[in-house]
Parts: structure tokens; C-alpha cells; sequence
């Protein structure tokens, strides 16, 4: 939910934004979901529903609206409001994304990154990633928090090896020269 937050603003904004009554934007959104639905679209990728607090400590319903979102209800208005509500909720999600480039990595105690870190190898060992795709995820994970990696640092080999089951489905296997040993139960590709 903290993620939706970052990046999508609530309902209420909305309306003060296109100069709606919240009960009609709520029902409008409504109806809108109900036709996504029905063209088994995502409707998280529009609308997600929420709650807010009124002033008097009332939980009253809302929608989190994305960028998308905002676009789709953009594209139902027209004229003066149409224009002035695109602009409104461009300069909002320019903000956002702004703010969320200025959060400072430190945020996050490096024991905290290492830890992660270590877990992430550990899975990634274990469901048999081949080592330059661990290095690629602890690279990409290590710039999120700052922390800048040389570029030599993630080697890719020149080739990738391949199960039997991957290279037969490759169409490049021969079934007449090609069989599997089975040694301490790791498969071999052996051609004669």
C-alpha cells in the first residue's frame, strides 16, 4: 500500500482538481470500474480503492488514483476543465516523482541493505541463478541504495549453459546421437 501512495494521489485531490463534488468523482470511478471489469482490464492499474479520514475521525471511502488514472479521467473531460485538470495532475505526478528521486538512500541502515542482500544471494543460490544474474540483481539493488558498482562488475559469460530439456526444445538436439547420464542426479549432455 506504501508503494501505491508514491505513486498515485487520492481521490479527494482529484475532485478539488476537476472541480467535482467527491460523491460524484466516487461514483464516475465506480462506473469506470465497472466497464474495466467487464473488459477484464487491471483495475489496479487505474484504481485502487481506499478510505480516508474526515475531520470529524469519520473513515469515508476514496480511490488511490495512478497516473494512468488520472489520464483515464482526464480523457472523459472536455474544454476548459478537460485541460486544466491534464495539467494539474501532470504537475502533481512531476512532483511526486521528483520527490521521490531527492529520498536520500540513507534512509535505510546499511545492516539493513546487507541483510537484505544476504538473502537475496542465498534464494538466488538456491533456485540455481547463474552467478552473473546474481550479480546483476545485487548491482541493481546496490545503486538503489547509493552504493555505485564499476561496470565490469556484472561479467556475463559469452555462453549460457542449457539443460537437455531447454537445448532439445531449441530444436538443436539430436535424438539419435544425444542421450542423458544421470551421475549424482545432475544431467549431462553428451554427444557422440
Amino acid at each position: 500500500m506504501g508503494e501505491i501512495m508514491k505513486t498515485a494521489i487520492v481521490s479527494t485531490e482529484v475532485a478539488q482538481m476537476v472541480g467535482k463534488k467527491h460523491s460524484d468523482l466516487l461514483k464516475d470511478i465506480r462506473r469506470y470500474i465497472e466497464q474495466l471489469g467487464k473488459g477484464k482490464i487491471p483495475l489496479s492499474d487505474f484504481f485502487t480503492e481506499s478510505v480516508y479520514m474526515t475531520e470529524q475521525n469519520r473513515t469515508m471511502p476514496c480511490y488511490l488514483v495512478t497516473k494512468k488514472g488520472c489520464e483515464f479521467i482526464a480523457h472523459k473531460l472536455t474544454g476548459q476543465k478537460g485541460t486544466e485538470f491534464t495539467a494539474r495532475y501532470i504537475n502533481r505526478f512531476h512532483e511526486m516523482e521528483k520527490d521521490l528521486m531527492n529520498q536520500q538512500p540513507t534512509e535505510i541502515p546499511i545492516g539493513e541493505v546487507a541483510s537484505y542482500l544476504k538473502v537475496m544471494d542465498r534464494v538466488a543460490f538456491r533456485q540455481n541463478l547463474a552467478p552473473y544474474k546474481i550479480a546483476e540483481n545485487f548491482k541493481k539493488v546496490s545503486e538503489q541504495f547509493g552504493v555505485q558498482l564499476t561496470e565490469d562488475f556484472v561479467k556475463v559469460p559469452e555462453y549460457e549453459q542449457l539443460t537437455l530439456d531447454e537445448y532439445s526444445a531449441s530444436g538443436k538436439g539430436n535424438k539419435d546421437t544425444d542421450f542423458l547420464v544421470e551421475v549424482t542426479s545432475k544431467q549431462f549432455r553428451v554427444s557422440i
